[in-house]
């Protein structure tokens, strides 16, 4: 053991730790709440060979941390396993019995709140025994929101009394001069437990247990790099390249941004277990190990071999389905090639955390933006249920960013998730659409922030999302304000595109939002005749194959009626295709349904269109 300064006592202990070392002379009670199910970084036992730090659960750090200053023992309650003792020794057994003793409990045995309450006050007027007591669990083993049961607030009574009437002990020929033998709550939040139990107190300190950053992940997987497959698969067969497991532990550090140590442990589980089964016997990449803890799902979409193939015909597949915008098909077909291969940010510092790829349409109504997303969906997934849309327009109140995200603590609907979290969740491989960005409420702009920059969201219970194997698709037509509709090609684009960046900067002030999306914006031209005529005659054969197979009744039109009914519904084009549909709604669909509706239709007989009237409307024979 170490000497009698912290530095000394505590040196390479994480932060929270040296935070309790310090204060044990002035605290007789902690609330420890934050990452407190994690596992802990501390530097190898004195005296000992091993090479690597030790991974310790939150209990056993708050034990080695308390041995440094002469501790006898640390007790350890939750409603699960009851009362327990650390360390394992005869002599921590001995003074668990002297403190225990006529108690009516024992280290090993089941302890009530109203027995604990006993073992508070033995714990902290001990002069015998150097001693701490660990209480966890507590908010779990009452309803949320609910006071705390009589024995339970009783308990909380009593520690509290402790403070405001404790001392600290000298202990003989101990390395430390007066310390408290303090009592330990573990929690989640600070909130979990009375606002007068957790404030307000000179003795009482509350210690958050912050996700491990950068350097502690680093030396974590240094730690793991010997028992990862890659490791071994790196060095030939076993391992041992130091180089090699260097690199190995760079990457897993920096994939793992936002994850705690233990689950760093279990995604080297998870790439031990799966190595036999994935790349033909060769273990996987750690991203991918990363990817499938964090989604969970060993086989990635984004690495078939078919969807190469796919995306390589997607300017064909696209444009088949969305007429008259061959530009914003080809550019989106190019970030989607970017997103395929793994290289959206590839020339930013550090691995990309965001989504796979991220598109903002920006262009008039009615071209086609929903529709193309659409098609992507279906190129890239291979499946249009991987489409979740959102309107905008629904979540410009205050508040509504619970209807996405879930309902905070204390408030209905909390614990059911939200309906962006929750799809998500459900399908990790998705294309997720924004409709009418600018419509949102401000904070939830500041969520996309999160998604675009992280590639994760939290909850409204605390679970995170990850978004980094999803598409993310916004629309606006906010760009063509004020944008001249006869202007086409180079300058229409970079019209569009300085209104779109003059909104997020000046009207929507998010221009860290625009930063995010980047090059990404994909404009979409007005609607021309042209298009809208390729429409119709792609529109046209569906109506007669419902009638056909609706009524047994064949539609013909003539070729004149027909271009008659084409120049009706493309006389205004301000509404896009939508408009134009719309048209042919009025023109055609409704008098044909009146014209069936009038007589009694032969299956086999034909109704032919033979002119259209003033009105505009269809007439039949």
């Amino acid at each position: 053991m170490t000497g009698g300064t912290t530095a000394g006592r505590v040196a390479g202990y994480p932060l929270w730790l040296r935070d309790l070392d310090a204060t044990l002379p002035v605290t007789a009670q902690y609330v420890l709440h934050g990452n407190i199910r994690d596992r802990h970084l501390l530097p190898p036992r004195a005296g000992s060979d091993a090479p690597h730090p030790r991974l310790m659960d939150t209990v056993g750090a708050i034990w080695a941390c308390l041995e440094q200053s002469d501790f006898d023992l640390l007790l350890h309650h939750s409603p699960m396993t009851g009362l327990t003792a650390r360390p394992a020794s005869p002599e921590s057994d001995a003074a668990a019995r002297r403190l225990l003793d006529g108690s009516g409990v024992s280290a090993g045995g089941p302890a009530s709140y109203a027995q604990l309450a006993e073992v508070v006050r033995r714990v902290a007027g001990s002069r015998d025994v150097r001693c701490a007591l660990v209480v966890d669990y507590v908010a779990q083993n009452r309803p949320t929101g609910e006071p705390p049961e009589d024995d339970l607030h009783q308990l909380m009574l009593i520690s509290l009394g402790q403070v405001h009437g404790g001392v600290g002990h000298v202990r003989p020929g101990a390395r430390r001069g007066a310390i408290y033998n303090p009592v330990l709550w573990l929690v989640d939040l600070p909130g979990d437990l009375p606002s007068w139990m957790v404030s307000g107190s000179d003795g009482i300190r509350q210690i958050a247990l912050p996700l491990p950053d950068l350097d502690s992940r680093l030396a974590a997987a240094r730690a793991l790099a010997p028992a990862m497959p890659q490791s071994r698969a790196a060095a030939g067969a076993e391992p041992g390249d130091p180089v090699a497991q260097a690199a190995l532990s760079q990457r897993f550090a920096e994939t793992t941004e936002g994850m705690t140590l233990r689950g760093m442990m279990e995604v080297v589980s998870l790439a031990t277990d799966a190595a036999p089964a994935v790349g033909g016997g060769q273990p996987p990449p750690i991203e991918a190990s990363v990817q499938a803890y964090r989604l969970g799902l060993l086989e990635n979409p984004w690495q078939r071999p078919e969807l190469r193939r796919r995306i390589a015909e997607g300017e064909a597949r696209l444009n088949g389905r969305v007429k008259g915008q061959p530009q914003a098909v080809r550019h989106a077909v190019d970030i989607l090639v970017r997103s395929s291969m793994g290289l959206t940010a590839a020339h930013r510092t550090g691995p990309g955390g965001g989504p796979r790829g991220v598109l903002f349409f920006a262009g008039p109504t009615g071209v086609g933006k929903t529709e193309l997303a659409k098609a992507i969906t279906t190129l890239v997934f291979g499946d249009e249920r991987a489409y979740i849309r959102f309107d905008m327009s629904e979540f410009s109140a205050e508040g509504s960013d619970a209807r996405l995200i879930g309902s905070p603590p204390g408030y209905v609907g909390h614990g059911s998730g939200g309906e962006l979290t929750n799809g998500v969740r459900s399908r990790p491989f998705s294309l997720v659409l924004f409709d009418e960005i600018e419509k949102a409420h401000p904070r939830i702009l500041d969520k996309f922030l999160q998604i675009l920059s992280d590639g994760r969201l939290t909850d409204g219970s605390g679970g995170t999302v990850h978004f980094s194997e999803t598409i993310i698709v916004f629309t606006s037509n906010l760009g063509v304000r004020d944008v001249d509709p006869a202007a086409t090609g180079p300058a229409f684009e970079s019209a569009v595109k300085e209104n779109v960046e003059r909104e997020f900067r000046e009207r929507l002030n998010r221009p860290e939002l625009l930063g995010r999306i980047g090059d990404n914006v994909v404009v979409f031209d007005y609607l021309t005749r042209e298009v809208a005529h390729e429409i119709l005659a792609s529109v046209l054969p569906r109506v007669q194959e419902r009638v056909l197979a609706q009524h047994g009744v064949v539609l013909e039109l003539a070729p004149e009626v027909r271009g008659r009914l084409f120049d009706v519904c493309t006389e205004d084009l301000s509404l896009g295709g939508r408009g134009v549909l719309d048209a042919l709604e009025k023109a055609l669909v409704n008098p044909l349904a009146r014209a069936l509706i009038g007589r009694d239709a032969v299956a086999g007989s034909t109704v032919v269109a033979v002119d259209v009237d003033e009105a505009g409307e269809v007439r039949f024979s």
